[in-house]
């Protein structure tokens, strides 16, 4: 039974408009979209792929330092392809290209590999440019200009302003988002909670609506009715 709310005026005899309120009607507030967290499916599914021997040693290269991003496949790898997007592990180790001294490495932490998210700047930028296109089990020489490492940034001691870096790199796990799950966006959905509270003008009078452990308090004007039983609805005639 729909509940009908007429206001009377303040201080004349005039009859108000009146409104419809269908039955069971509560505030309600509209929670914001939810992004899904992404899942993977990694291979191998288990463990990165443990490197066999010991850490390699970089060969630089004689000459002046390259000034665009050069890439040279070692070993070539079998397994699925690294590319933007995918979750990947690696082994690495990193020297100077000016003499060859080393200033980083995954191999000196119990050869723990270092993992990210390729083209998606969690890396320099030269990882993101030459790892993508490593087949899983590869391993790749970069050589890799200022312009897409550390420029002339001055916040590592063991990196000069405007190094060319040269890394040595193993690819030892290719995880691919899954397509039902990558950044998928929930839209919002009503908040139905009993709680909250919303104010609204009816009638040329100011009602005041709470909802609360079921209970619904309405004011209209200097007149309010409550109602303590769910579902039921509440009629008020000025």
């Amino acid at each position: 039974m729909a509940g009908i709310l007429a206001a009377c005026g303040a201080g004349n005899d005039a009859a108000q408009p009146s409104r419809t309120v269908p039955p069971g009607t509560i505030p309600t507030t509209t929670m914001p979209p939810t992004t899904l967290p992404v899942q993977y499916e990694c291979t191998p599914s288990d463990a990165p792929l443990t490197v066999e021997g010991d850490k390699p040693t970089v060969d630089i290269p004689a000459g002046d330092a390259p000034t665009e991003l050069v890439t040279d496949d070692l070993t070539a790898g079998d397994g699925p392809t690294a590319a933007a997007g995918d979750k990947v592990q690696m082994q690495y180790v990193g020297v100077l290209y000016s003499d060859g001294s080393e200033f980083d490495s995954s191999w000196e932490n119990d050869k723990e590999p270092f993992e990210f998210v390729l083209g998606q700047g969690e890396v320099i930028s030269g990882w993101d440019q030459g790892i993508a296109g490593m087949a899983l089990g590869g391993r790749r020489q970069l050589i890799i200009p200022p312009a897409l490492a550390y420029a002339d940034r001055a916040d590592n001691e063991d990196i000069p302003p405007n190094s060319t870096l040269v890394f040595v790199v193993d690819l030892v796990q290719v995880c691919k988002a899954l397509p039902t799950t990558a950044g998928t966006t929930v839209p919002g959905t009503p908040d139905t909670s009993t709680s909250g509270e919303t104010t609204t003008t009816v009638a040329g009078g100011e009602t005041t609506t709470t909802v609360a452990g079921g209970e619904t308090t309405t004011t209209v004007a200097t007149e309010s009715t409550t109602s303590t039983t769910a579902g039921s609805t509440t009629t008020v005639v000025g």
